[in-house]
């Protein structure tokens, strides 16, 4: 890491640029990328999906979150980069970092591709007293990355009428009369599962989210698909017939050069200073993040698409039941387990079931102390397991007919009442925010400390969100919807769909997180309004043997049994008779 750091220097010095950023993600704000936009942890030698690397001439660090503080200090050991763990008290932000360390009318460098609008704004107002020059347009992460994989290749693929509910046609038209409404004359997608949605079709450019590289630019009157013509050679002529014109990946920023429209709008969370800097600046701009129209409306699931998603949720609970049987026995044998093989496995039952795409994104196979890394990755191997703590797992899969994500913890040896309180704590969390009535577009944060309630009289907390949005066949992290501490503008309607995930973490000892998917449904209409509730999704029996009893309350166990019951009658008549009483016993009355 040390070499590629002063190979980066040496490329600052040559081109006067103070300092360097290098964010996560992709040209289109992904969380999730190919190879070859992980600039980032190539760097700097940090693996998390999240953080921000800045370079100068005498320093270097990374920004990440709480949910990768154990992870980065590890990682970061010897490579010339230190930690700063974003949120704590004390500790600059990278804009702050920048401006403390800038000299005046110095220089700031980045890939125009990968930083995007918001985040330029950001680091232009910390730096707004510094008259600092960007430099944008050219990678130099590019010219010192000598074996830098590809793009990828692999074609797209549609996603069937029987999945999508509706055609990119239908779809296009009930965009442009949003458009219409919000007086907007052109409208620009970069987000690759806004498009995918759009466009009725998925790929394998990612690992764990299923899309395909490429640009959507709408106007009143064309629909322009810019992406490498060599991935779509069974879609090109369907997408032309339903009104789409065809234009090669990288040639948007010069066609928005020539863009001749009155008001453009684009979501700044996700489209890149690149492209941005390239719009023609007679032209007026509307970029409020809470408009975007593709955004707002794929997150709000149609039932076609529910109906999907509920046959999706049988079908990885067959996968958990038998992956979870399969560990408890490999583990009474006494042979040897490691954390990949759970991943392996996993893979191998999920493979059995009908339209199976991937993974949704890397599984969480942790053991013991790995567990309270609340994103830890065991890579092909990772640790041992062993029946002697908490074993957490945390997977979920893509079919064509949904998304899902679960997370589930069990208890290999006899629990201490330390640790039977800490897991208990995590489940009355899941079951309080599990049966909350709220009114219609009530807000994330509003619900985010019902789930933290009892773990807060306990002196405990986490440090992620409650909840995030999932999509359809698409990102397991969808927006706008979330449940978190932080601000949110988009407030919950019925059919959208969420993690339910609280979880505790102990460095050095173990983590616990308990994590079901549920639906937001109309619960009742009364003079007051409309009153909505959650559904959940997710079939997966909750292990039993940590929890502390009597510190549920009844209403809680009635739940807890509930649960379970419907997970068996659920998941039974796809089970064999070995299967079925295995998950009898696990769904036992508690």
């Amino acid at each position: 890491m040390l070499d590629k750091l002063e190979s980066l220097r040496k490329l600052m010095r040559d081109n006067n640029i103070d300092a360097y950023v290098v964010p996560s993600g992709d040209a289109h704000a992904s969380e999730y990328t190919a190879d070859y936009w992980r600039t980032r942890p190539w760097i700097s030698g940090f693996n998390g999906s999240s953080g921000t690397a800045v370079i100068t001439t005498e320093k270097a660090g990374v920004w990440t979150d709480g949910r990768y503080f154990i992870q980065a200090e590890k990682e970061l050991k010897g490579t010339g980069f230190d930690l700063y763990k974003e949120g704590e008290p004390n500790v600059p932000s990278f804009t702050e970092f920048l401006a403390d360390n800038l000299p005046q009318g110095g220089t700031v460098g980045f890939d125009g591709r990968i930083v995007t609008a918001e985040n330029f704004e950001k680091i232009k107002t910390a730096l707004n007293k510094k008259s600092v020059t960007y430099f944008y347009k050219e990678d130099l992460i590019e010219k010192i990355w000598q074996d830098r994989p590809a793009l990828p290749t692999a074609p797209a693929f549609e996603h069937a009428p029987n999945f999508a509910g509706k055609s990119a046609t239908e779809k296009l038209a009930t965009v442009r009369a949003k458009m219409k409404e919000k007086n907007i004359t052109a409208y620009l997608l970069p987000a690759l599962d806004d498009i995918a949605w759009l466009l009725n079709i998925r790929g394998r450019d990612t690992f764990g989210l299923p899309v395909v590289y490429s640009y959507v630019l709408i106007t009143d009157t064309e629909a322009h698909v810019f992406i490498d013509p060599t991935k779509i050679p069974d879609l090109y002529a369907k997408l032309t017939f339903q009104g789409f014109t065809m234009h090669g990946y990288d040639t948007l920023p010069a066609f928005l050069n020539e863009l001749k429209t009155t008001q453009l709008y684009y979501n700044p969370t996700n489209t890149n200073v690149l492209l941005t800097e390239a719009i023609p600046q007679d032209i007026q701009i509307s970029n409020n993040a809470t408009q975007d129209i593709v955004r707002n409306l794929k997150c709000i699931k149609t039932e076609v698409e529910i109906a999907n998603i509920r046959n999706a949720f049988v079908k990885e609970g067959v996968v958990l039941v038998k992956t979870i049987k399969w560990l408890e026995e490999t583990i009474a044998t006494g042979k040897p387990l490691i954390e990949g093989d759970v991943v392996r496995t996993l893979q191998k039952f999920r493979a059995e079931q009908a339209h199976y795409i991937s993974d949704s994104f890397s599984t969480i196979s942790a053991h013991g102390a790995n567990a309270a890394q609340a994103h830890y990755n065991s890579g092909a191997e990772g640790s041992s397991i062993k029946p002697d703590n908490f074993y957490l797992l945390d997977t979920g899969g893509n079919y064509l007919d949904g998304t899902t994500d679960t997370s589930r913890t069990f208890a290999l040896c006899e629990p201490t009442e330390e640790m039977k309180r800490d897991y208990t704590l995590v489940l009355k969390g899941v079951i309080a925010l599990s049966r909350t009535i709220f009114p219609n577009k009530t807000l994330g944060i509003a619900l985010d400390a019902i789930a933290r309630q009892s773990m807060w009289e306990n002196g405990l907390d986490y440090k992620h969100g409650t909840g995030h949005g999932i999509g359809y066949c698409l990102s397991v992290h969808e927006g706008p919807q979330g449940i978190s501490s932080r601000s949110t503008t988009v407030g919950l309607e019925a059919g959208m769909l969420l993690s339910n995930e609280p979880g505790i973490y102990k460095e050095g000892h173990y983590g616990i997180r308990t994590e079901n998917v549920i639906l937001v449904v109309e619960n009742q209409k009364t003079s007051a309004g409309t009153f909505l509730s959650f559904e959940t999704l997710t079939h997966c029996p909750i292990d039993t043997r940590a929890i502390d009893v009597a510190m549920l309350t009844e209403i809680e166990r009635d739940w807890l049994n509930n649960y379970h019951s419907r997970t068996y009658e659920t998941l039974a008549p796809h089970l064999n008779d070995e299967e079925k009483t295995w998950l009898k016993t696990k769904t036992a009355t508690f």
